[in-house]
């Protein structure tokens, strides 16, 4: 058992760090909204991964990964929301924004600020949520990666809750140093040109990502 789970452990390992369309959103939303944006779209991404796994254990992926026309509109309107993602980014990029107000008083400033970071971390929150649900290939990851492990006497069900918890919180793990990592660089971060470079960049990788899932079998 224990060389079933350590082999389970290091296959979840490449798959969480290996980067992809949840850690580039991520990387987006730290740069525009700092740490702030970037645990938000973390815990989006996390909650998107919980329900995913109960959706495994439950048997519903396989359902879905079974029903070809289900499969296929799931994949395009990910394909869709990560495309748009990208198109914002881009456009954040190339446009020329304002940063001063119109000397406002430290209070209303304040208040400016403090009602801009929530709207962010909600908005980063929605969008790691849903990217993380609208890709197929997650649900699918799961029905490819529970099969070629046993737990000797565990029943099947008890084994795909346990694989299924390790994997949730492996990727708690790693989020979490993640979204460490980049609190401790946060005022790289705020660079203009460095917020513009990842802006531009994650842009472009979203995008591609979104083409590339599009016409993905």
């Amino acid at each position: 058992m224990t060389t079933q789970l350590m082999g389970f452990i290091a296959a979840s390992l490449v798959i969480i760090v290996v980067p992809g369309p949840d850690l580039v959103l991520l990387l987006r939303n730290a740069a525009t909204d700092g740490r702030r944006g970037a645990a938000a779209t973390a815990a989006g991404i996390m909650l998107g991964n919980g329900i995913l796994a109960a959706a495994a254990v439950a048997g519903l992926t396989a359902l879905l990964t079974g029903a070809q026309m289900l499969y296929t509109a799931l994949r395009i309107a990910g394909a869709v929301y990560l495309a748009y993602l990208g198109a914002r980014a881009l456009i954040d990029f190339v446009r020329h924004r304002k940063q001063h107000d119109d000397d406002p008083s430290p209070m209303n400033q304040a208040q400016l600020l403090t009602g801009h970071r929530k709207k962010g971390a909600d908005q980063a929150f929605r969008q790691g949520l849903v990217s993380n649900l609208l890709n197929p290939k997650v649900a699918a990851f799961y029905l490819s990666l529970f099969p070629q492990f046993e737990l000797p006497g565990v029943p099947t069900l008890t084994q795909h809750v346990i694989m299924a918890g390790l994997f949730w919180g492996l990727a708690l793990i790693w989020y979490i140093v993640v979204v460490t990592v980049l609190g401790h660089v946060q005022a790289l971060l705020r660079r203009r040109r460095v917020q513009r470079g990842i802006t531009g960049t994650s842009g472009v990788v979203l995008v591609s990502l979104g083409v590339a899932m599009a016409f993905r079998d």
